[in-house]
């Protein structure tokens, strides 16, 4: 790989960590997303520096192309954050329904009582009507 090519690999990858280090800080990324992330930037960066080691290790596991190597454990590693991402709409999407459920319930007792607090108020109403029908009658 040309030195120029492994210049560009490395600011890539300082890139991606700078922005993913500042979604951290600015908290629009959660710690626990931003592991992965930050796992993926810190390979793009090392691995132009470490191309060598890496091409040897290539052809010691028998791959004769090395650069699928890189695409193979590039393709495990988006693999993982898919995973980690699945599990996290598992949870939430568990969270939702019970949450939903929940808010039915209230909703279901907010409106009894409002039909109680409206029945308790019309009922007075009408005794009192009551009572002044009887006492025009009385006076009469």
């Amino acid at each position: 790989m040309s030195p120029r090519a492994r210049l560009l690999l490395i600011v890539i990858g300082l890139i991606v960590l700078a922005s993913v280090i500042n979604l951290m800080r600015t908290r629009r990324l959660k710690e626990e997303y931003a592991l992965l992330w930050l796992l993926a930037a810190l390979t793009l960066v090392a691995t132009p520096i470490l191309i060598n080691p890496l091409d040897s290790i290539a052809f010691f596991l028998g791959i004769e192309y090395p650069p699928a190597l890189f695409l193979g454990l590039g393709i495990i590693g988006l693999l993982l954050i898919i995973f980690q991402l699945s599990l996290v709409i598992s949870k939430f999407s568990d969270q939702i329904r019970v949450l939903t459920q929940e808010v039915a319930v209230l909703r279901s007792r907010l409106e009894q009582m409002q039909r109680d607090m409206a029945a308790q108020n019309d009922a007075p109403s009408d005794a009192n009507h009551r009572d002044d029908d009887e006492s025009v009658h009385d006076a009469a």
